[in-house]
């Protein structure tokens, strides 16, 4: 009896240290973070109706999914040029079938066609407590465009942040907002 017991209690030990990796693997022994990539579930609305007084009507509050995918910090799309600072960047376009975006809030006045956010974040996954810059683009078949710029910090997988309408576009002058997110 006594010659199965060491072997017994080896077994038992190497199944330990086995299950102690495995299960620190599991609770973040890679690396940690909010990884931007994936569907947000995300919520904005508007703190300002600008000088035109185009909101809130016209600009939410809204709840929207937002399908991030990879993408440069620079894109070339039909309504013009857009940028954000990376060195990571994701975009969610419905322009250009890269990720995704949809829901309520969005602009009745313009009739939307293209909606679009680019996103650039100093990593991926985004360290909790790291800031990110934003650029929201929602057009018309006609060219017609408004774009909001916004800035926020990423914890947790949540976002929060505040926009405003960018000096670019003339007809959202004066509007701004509040928006948080949700990893799914």
């Amino acid at each position: 009896m006594k010659k199965y017991i060491i072997p017994l209690l080896i077994l038992i030990l190497i199944w330990i240290v086995f299950a102690t990796g495995c299960s620190s693997t599991k609770n973040g022994s890679g690396p940690s973070g909010t990884s931007m990539q994936g569907m947000w579930s995300v919520s904005a609305a508007a703190t300002s109706p600008g000088s035109l007084g185009q909101c809130p009507q016209d600009c939410g509050p809204g709840t929207y999914q937002v399908s991030f995918v990879s993408s440069p910090c620079s894109v070339t799309t039909p309504l013009g040029t857009f940028s954000v600072q990376g060195p990571g960047c994701f975009i969610a376009s419905n322009n250009s079938g890269q990720g995704s975006i949809s829901g309520t809030g969005l602009s009745t006045t313009i009739k939307n066609t293209q909606q679009g956010i680019l996103i650039g974040v100093p990593s991926n996954p985004v360290p909790d407590g790291a800031r990110f810059n934003l650029l929201f683009v929602a057009g018309d078949k006609n060219g017609n465009f408004v774009e909001g710029t916004a800035s926020g910090v990423v914890s947790k997988g949540s976002m929060t942040g505040t926009g405003s309408c960018s000096s670019n576009t003339p007809m959202c002058q004066g509007v701004s907002g509040t928006f948080s997110g949700n990893h799914q």
